[in-house]
């Protein structure tokens, strides 16, 4: 005989199953390499200032799942390139070199 409550029931488990593995809620983040005085002249709106030196030690503080997607820039895009390295070797899924300055200008609204 069916039995609508066991097939709901099971239908829901699974869907909060694969909402887990998959981690549909996975944040994003605009973080800056560069340094404070770089940062305070202009960066991304909401992004948050980790200088490259500090980011293996930091970066919990922003990301509390591996699979965030991170956005990573700096002044050219080579900081940012070697955090991006960086935050793969500790096994951060979604790490992104944004480029330089000049590269996000183009996409993200800026504060001066």
């Amino acid at each position: 005989m069916f039995n609508l409550t066991r097939v709901m029931k099971k239908t829901i488990l699974t869907g909060a199953m694969l909402m887990a593995s998959t981690s549909l809620w996975a944040a994003e983040h605009w973080i800056d390499v560069r340094t404070p005085d770089q940062f305070q002249e202009t960066h991304v709106e909401g992004a948050v200032n980790i200088p490259l030196k500090q980011l293996d030690a930091r970066i919990g503080e922003v990301a509390k799942d591996k699979n965030d997607t991170l956005h990573l820039y700096c002044n050219t895009g080579n900081q940012s390139g070697k955090a991006e390295k960086m935050l793969q070797s500790m096994g951060y899924k979604n790490a992104v070199n944004e480029g330089g300055l000049k590269d996000v200008e183009k996409t993200q609204k800026m504060v001066k």
